[in-house]
Order: C-alpha cells, then sequence, then structure tokens
C-alpha cells in the first residue's frame, strides 16, 4: 500500500523535530553535567577556605600574638574573611574564587611573618595550627588542579561549536579559573 504525500511529510517533520530536539538535549546536558563537575569540584576547594577562615582566629586569639604581625595584614585578612562570609550568602562562585585568591596571598604572607618570628614559633599552640594551615594550603593547591581540569573541559564546551549555541540560548558562562594566588 502506497503511502499518501502528507504521510510521508508528516514523517519527514517528526523525524526533523526529533533530530533538531536532540541537537538541543545532547549539548544542554553535557552543559549541566559538566557546570555540575564543576560545582562540585569548587566546593571541594570552599571546604578547605573556610577551614583556613577558621583557623587564623585561633591563632590571633592567643595572648600577645597578634603584636607580633603587621596590623595592616592582620585588617587584610579580616576584611577577607568577611567578604568570604559574604560571598557565601550572596555571592556568585566567581566572587568567591576572587575573594579565595586574595585571601591565598594573605595567608602565604601571614605563614612567612609566623615562621620567621621566634616568639610565635615557640608557642605549642600557635606552631600546630600553622602546621594545619600549612596542609590546608597543599589541599587547595590540590584541589586547585582537579577544579580548573574541571573548568577547563566546561569552558570548552561553552566555546565550542555548536554546543555554545545552546549555552548561548540557556545562560551558560564561562567558569573562573582559580589561579594561585601571588
Amino acid at each position: 500500500m502506497a503511502m499518501s504525500k502528507r504521510s510521508i511529510v508528516g514523517i519527514i517533520a517528526v523525524i526533523a523535530i526529533a533530530a533538531m530536539l536532540l541537537m538541543v538535549a545532547l549539548p544542554y546536558n553535557s552543559l549541566v553535567s559538566k557546570e555540575q563537575n564543576v560545582k562540585n569540584k569548587w566546593s571541594a576547594i570552599e571546604i578547605q577556605v573556610q577551614r583556613q577562615m577558621d583557623l587564623i582566629p585561633q591563632v590571633l586569639a592567643q595572648q600577645n600574638v597578634s603584636m607580633q604581625f603587621e596590623q595592616g595584614l592582620l585588617a587584610n585578612i579580616t576584611q577577607l574573611r568577611t567578604q568570604w562570609l559574604n560571598t557565601l550568602a550572596n555571592g556568585t562562585m566567581r566572587d568567591q574564587v576572587n575573594v579565595t585568591n586574595e585571601f591565598s596571598v594573605q595567608v602565604g604572607s601571614f605563614l612567612s611573618v609566623a615562621e620567621s618570628n621566634p616568639y610565635i614559633q615557640s608557642i605549642d599552640v600557635i606552631r600546630d595550627v600553622i602546621v594545619e594551615l600549612e596542609g590546608t594550603q597543599n589541599r587547595i593547591a590540590a584541589a586547585r588542579i582537579f577544579y580548573n581540569d574541571a573548568v577547563t573541559d566546561y569552558n570548552t564546551a561553552v566555546l565550542s561549536f555548536p554546543s555554545n549555541l545552546v549555552a548561548g540560548a540557556f545562560g551558560f558562562t564561562e567558569a573562573p579559573y582559580f589561579e594561585r594566588g601571588q
């Protein structure tokens, strides 16, 4: 039995619509998956940064220790800690990455002062916290590698054809890299 022209046109239209839906759905799902991977990798960093934020006040709580640090450094760390808490509540991942980069620089300065000061090194509690801070920095460095790999994969998908068409249509934007603090 021969198919009518109308049936053939209908079948072709259904196939064309299905193909178009697949051309949108597959890149969309891939972008969602990659974006979630970036968020997952960032959360590993976020946990470690929060740990650092919580450790520094323990050092400064020790009597006479804060006098051993340059007040500008302590003010910067305090301000960045406040910014960090604000970005957790209201900021974007990009805001968090920016604050974390700055905080990493300040923690490096903090550790340099602490390690070179015999008075600070003589206090067991502080020495233990400094060791924990250094270990946390190492965990952040390792997590940074995995995060930046996930960002590279995601950003490549956002910028590559044809998924860039879907990314633009659905609001996917490039994720920020987490650069090592200078």
